[in-house]
Order: C-alpha cells, then structure tokens, then sequence
C-alpha cells in the first residue's frame, strides 16, 4: 500500500514538471511567431537630399563677407584719422659707436675731433668728473625724433642748447657747455671747422641724421667700466646701449 502511494506522488511532481516545461515552450513560440515591427516599430526617416558642395561654399562666402562688413561698420568709427592715414609713427634710433678713450681728444661721427677734458687732459686710468664722452646716434625713423630723457650710469643728464662749445675752466656758466651732467648734440663741422651744434630748445634730430651726443662726465668712472646708456623719446620709447669706458667704437 505505502509502495503505491510513493508511486503516485512521483508520477504527480512529473506531471506537474512536464505541465510547466509545455507551457514554458508554448510561451516561446508564440513570442517566436510574433511580428518583431509589432514590438519594436521602426521610426520612419524621411528621405532628403544633402545641399551640392558647390552651393555650400557659396553660402559660407557670402555669410564670411556680410559678417565681415557689419563688424567693419562697427568698429570703423574706433579708428582715429591718425592710425588710417599718414606717415606711420614708428621711432627708431640706433646707438652704432662711441669714443670714451682716456685722452685728451675725442673723435666725433664725422671724423674731426674735440678735447675731451677741454685742457691738455692726460690718461691716469679713469673718466674724471667733467671730462667728456662722445656718442654716435643715428635717427632711422621717417619723422623727427626728440629725446626727452638721456642717462648714463643711472644718473640723468639735461640737454642745453648752444652756439659753441665751451672750452674747460673751473668756472662754470654760459659758454663754458656742456657743464657736468649736461649733453649736446654735434650736427658736425662747416667749411671753417667751426662745429656745428643743435641750438632748438629740445633735442630734436631729424629723419636720417647722424648726430654726436656729447655728454659732460658727473661723476668719476674707472676705465674697462661697463656704463649704462639709455634714451628716451618723447614717443614713450627707449633705447639702450653699453658704453666701456677706456675704448671706443665705430
């Protein structure tokens, strides 16, 4: 009797089995048999045709030329007459030589000499105080070019108008210039040997001119001394130069 019973709990758990695994597969067919657009619709996508290369480059140019024009129209009023039109005004001045020999003549940029020290001045190894130091500049610029602050070795130096060139003396004053701490600049010599000096009340040089800056020593400097030249002009620019002092260069 418990044999048969066994046998018929057995035979239901492997119909119960069997039920499940019927329907597990009928299931999948059905899914297997269904329309896959039904599930899963496609999205239509229109056909359209691309724009030629051609017409696309045509359009590029036109959008570039008209953006061009309005930006042009308005910035054109930014720019002043000046910056448009005109000379461009562009400063450019070249320290090409110098002569600071410890000697008792110095050569100017056009060959002749001048006293350094303006006295029978003797070479004992230094550039004494009120001694004189020759500097060639050369304006490249298209304009006129002033300089409206000159220092050597730090320390500033005025310029002054003259008609001569003073000769050295203890005492100092007009006709005795340049004085310590003073510059003038040398246009050259006329006919007569006389010098020719800038006598304008600021120190102007004109487009293509080549000048001697002749500057009166202030302070005592060693010779094989490297000094420290700087102009600058009224245009905001600087220009610099080292100068040895015991040598010179042309």
């Amino acid at each position: 009797m418990c044999a048969k019973i066994s046998k018929f709990r057995k035979n239901s758990i492997r119909q119960k089995i069997c039920l499940k695994y019927h329907f597990a597969i009928f299931a999948i067919m059905k899914a297997s048999h269904a329309n896959p657009q039904q599930i899963f619709p496609k999205t239509k996508i229109a056909s359209r045709r691309a724009v030629a290369p051609v017409v696309a480059t045509l359009l590029l140019a036109a959008i570039a030329v008209v953006g061009g024009v309005v930006v042009f129209s308005f910035s054109q009023e930014s720019f002043a007459s000046s910056q448009v039109s005109g000379t461009p005004q562009i400063e450019f001045l070249k320290i090409y030589g110098y002569d600071a020999k410890d000697v008792e003549k110095l050569q100017l940029h056009d060959g002749n000499e001048i006293l350094s020290k303006n006295c029978c001045g003797v070479a004992n190894g230094k550039k004494n105080y009120d001694e004189r130091v020759a500097i060639y500049l050369q304006n490249h610029s298209v304009m006129p070019v002033t300089i409206s602050e000159l220092s050597f070795v730090g320390d500033k130096y005025s310029f002054v108008p003259v008609h001569k060139i003073g000769h050295w003396d203890k005492d100092q004053g007009m006709g005795q210039q340049p004085n310590p701490g003073e510059y003038i600049i040398v246009h050259g010599h006329d006919v007569g040997k006389k010098y020719l000096t800038l006598q304008e009340n600021s120190a102007v040089i004109q487009p293509g001119e080549v000048v001697t800056i002749l500057l009166d020593l202030q302070i005592n400097i060693g010779v094989s001394n490297d000094a420290q030249l700087k102009i600058t002009t009224t245009g905001g620019n600087t220009f610099a130069s080292t100068i040895v002092i015991g040598e010179d260069s042309f």
